[in-house]
């Protein structure tokens, strides 16, 4: 397990940055979202905030995922960079309400301590599409004639409520 103490990161430097290599089992992502078979590459740069760690994350690998319509496995590049901000979790009890800008927050689960692996895990979970597709015009399982509706303009409704426009537009006849 890789872990990052930032508190005393933080009594010796002002900014960290690390490079380092996961291995797949480090990641340990569920088999049912996909497969990571070679390390993933990961580079950090965090500085100190006001609200708590502003993180810098760079990651290059791929994963394994199979099509939800062929049902075929293809690779995904999981190149990304990202810059989120890292605070410890908030002691309050009850209910508090999430601000667009809290969706880029990670909170800690230890204060002040970074589990780098599990950063990286749900970066990648967060990347994977919920209906991953090898292609967008896969046609689905080969052999299978799938036939997909062309797109045709919305048709004429009748409109129950068109005599009483009528009327009101003096159109109406007696």
């Amino acid at each position: 397990m890789l872990t990052l103490d930032l508190k005393e990161i933080f009594k010796i430097s002002d900014r960290f940055v690390g490079s380092y290599e996961l291995k797949p089992e480090d990641l340990k992502l569920p088999s049912e979202i996909g497969v990571i078979k070679e390390p993933v590459n990961v580079n950090l740069e965090i500085t100190k905030d006001k609200e708590g760690y502003k993180i810098r994350i760079s990651i290059e690998g791929n994963v394994e995922l199979e099509c939800s319509r062929c049902l075929e496995t293809y690779v995904k590049d999981l190149t990304q960079e990202k810059t989120k901000l890292l605070q410890n979790t908030p002691n309050e009890e009850g209910v508090f309400m999430l601000k667009p800008k809290d969706l880029e927050v990670s909170f800690l689960e230890e204060p002040d301590i970074v589990d780098v692996a599990q950063l990286v895990r749900e970066e990648i979970i967060l990347s994977i599409p919920m209906k991953p597709l090898c292609s967008p015009d896969c046609r689905g399982i080969p052999g299978y004639q799938v036939e997909f509706e062309e797109e045709t303009k919305p048709q004429k409704r009748n409109n129950s409520f068109a005599i009483l426009k009528d009327l009101l537009a003096g159109k109406g006849g007696r």
